[in-house]
């Protein structure tokens, strides 16, 4: 399978997957209109891009509902911006009346959004962002992802107790809450197992000297750099440190390595030996359902896949079998309710539940990235 080669696929759901395929479904005539909120432009415009890719391979394998009815997918690009991302659930729920919405933004849009779908009772999937309030004010959008709180208690963890570091420095973007609070959970749990922060260094879309930065950070002596921002001033932040010949540890979070092969191929040198959480990691042997998903990724597209892409196709997945579970299919109501009750849904790379709550329980891998790729270290439960 040459397309999905960063993450390589397990079965989605249990009756798509095995030895046996299911008879054809007869199509009933009817369509659910189903909503996609996605950046498909502007500086984050790989999150949307990749994801999309990720929903239509999947939609090539289930077009049909149980009952024969048709997925119609209804796409606006909110450009990862909250103001666009209120605008876009207003026009889906009001005038395009959607079953449901998947969005691929960041977290900031996902939390300007939570009481808004409350007001429309419409069914909002986030596939990737992880900021725990995205479900405390809202009964209608759940996550696909683990949240902050499990991903940065996880990799405080591993630096702490099992690289056996004690000194660490904190980069951080005050201005978006994804990064604020990642940052802050992994400090408080590294800090309550020992740990020491040596410095935390608040990152901005302002230009920054980073090498006068980093020669500061540099005589605290900490043993490695956490790292929860974005790929573009990670870069910047590694170019630094190249120019001073310093190597100390990194680690970075989630979706860094998809953003880099989307949006800054010709910098992903820089991430050699990086460690990152994510999703999954590359050398899963894949399932019968990964080989036809990655058939039908490679009848539409070029390019390889990204976590992204595999976070979408999932999510796609995961709000069909909410669907298949109700009696009627557009039932937005029911269906909200079957995607809380998501039991050991065969996921990417382990089983996903979300609960009534609307968090999800899934798996937190740690990886080293080498040659491009995620090579896998440790998956947390």
């Amino acid at each position: 399978m040459r397309s999905i080669t960063i993450i390589i696929l397990i079965a989605f759901v249990v009756g798509l997957h095995g030895c046996d395929r299911k008879p054809v479904i007869q199509a009933s005539g009817s369509k659910i209109k189903v909503g996609i909120i996605a950046p498909l432009s502007g500086s984050n415009s790989s999150m949307g891009e990749e994801g999309l890719k990720g929903i239509k391979a999947a939609m090539q394998l289930q077009t049909y509902l149980q009952n024969g009815d048709a997925i119609e997918l209804i796409a606006e690009d909110d450009r990862d911006d909250p103001s666009l991302s209120v605008k876009a659930v207003k026009k889906l729920a009001e005038e395009d009346q959607v079953a449901a919405i998947l969005i691929l933004s960041g977290s900031d849009a996902v939390l300007s959004v939570a009481r808004l779908a409350d007001d429309y009772n419409t069914p909002i999937l986030a596939m990737l962002a992880t900021h725990p309030d995205i479900t405390r004010h809202s009964t209608f959008v759940s996550q696909l992802c683990f949240d902050d709180n499990f991903q940065g208690s996880v990799a405080a963890l591993f630096v702490h107790d099992e690289l056996l570091i004690d000194r660490i420095a904190i980069f951080s973007n005050p201005d978006s809450p994804y990064s604020s609070h990642l940052a802050g959970e992994f400090a408080n749990k590294f800090k309550s197992i020992g740990g020491q922060v040596t410095d935390t260094i608040s990152v901005t879309k302002q230009a920054n000297d980073y090498t006068k930065i980093l020669t500061s950070v540099r005589d605290s002596a900490p043993e490695l750099l956490y790292l929860p921002i974005a790929a573009e001033e990670l870069i910047s932040i590694a170019k630094a440190a190249e120019k001073l010949d310093w190597k100390p540890k990194m680690m970075a979070t989630d979706g860094l390595l998809a953003t880099v092969v989307s949006e800054y191929k010709t910098e992903i040198d820089l991430l050699e030996d990086m460690l990152a959480t994510d999703f999954a990691s590359h050398g899963i042997t894949p399932t019968q359902y990964g080989e036809r998903l990655g058939e039908a990724y490679d009848s539409l597209y070029d390019n390889e896949g990204t976590t992204y892409t595999v976070l979408g196709a999932e999510g796609y997945a995961v709000l069909l079998d909410a669907m298949n579970r109700c009696e009627k299919s557009n039932n937005r109501l029911c269906i909200n309710d079957m995607i809380r009750s998501t039991m050991n849904f065969v996921g990417v790379a382990g089983y996903i539940s979300i609960d009534s709550n609307g968090k999800a329980h899934r798996p937190v891998f740690i990886n080293s990235i080498q040659g491009g790729q995620m090579k896998y270290i440790v998956k947390v439960y």
